[in-house]
């Protein structure tokens, strides 16, 4: 219900909040219906606008809070599906430090990040002897460029003309 934002109605159910129930899937029937006969075809009249506007304020209140009619019904209603999913707005700084903290130690699956970055030093920064290493094996710490020294030379070139 929530990714269809219509946990308005588990908030209203009196029904155990458990997935697979006769009874949730009846509304997830009939709401995925509701969803579909609204979303499928373009918005033809004010009424049909209207109803869509207040469905994505639904499926996503805390991204009208700012609203100056519906703000604070989509804050209220913003807090109560958060306490439904046993979460809550954090209301101190202590409180926001600890949920960037959780944020930042939940590392996401990512498959092509795990395949293709298997540096050694994805984590951390290499070493002294890893970097002296791995110029050597480069051969870039102990050659100048080719072309330095033409440049060089072409430097000196133009400042001896500016100074004439």
């Amino acid at each position: 219900m929530d990714e269809m934002g219509l946990a308005v109605c588990c908030l209203m159910c009196n029904a155990p909040d458990e997935s697979g129930t006769t009874r949730c899937k009846g509304c997830i029937e009939r709401h995925s219906a509701a969803r579909k006969a609204l979303f499928t075809e373009r918005a033809s009249s004010p009424i049909q606008q209207l109803a869509r506007k207040l469905a994505s304020m639904i499926r996503n209140p805390g991204d009208h809070l700012a609203d100056l009619v519906n703000g604070p019904y989509m804050a209220l209603y913003h807090e109560a599906l958060l306490k439904h999913q046993g979460t809550s707005q954090a209301e101190t700084i202590e409180d926001v430090e600890k949920l960037f903290e959780e944020a930042r130690s939940k590392r996401k699956p990512s498959p092509i990040r795990d395949i293709a970055n298997q540096n050694p030093w994805a984590d951390r920064n290499p070493n002294r002897d890893e970097i002296e290493k791995a110029l050597e094996t480069l051969a870039i710490s102990k050659r100048t460029p080719e072309w330095w020294d033409e440049l060089s030379d072409d430097i000196e070139t133009i400042d001896e003309s500016g100074q004439e």
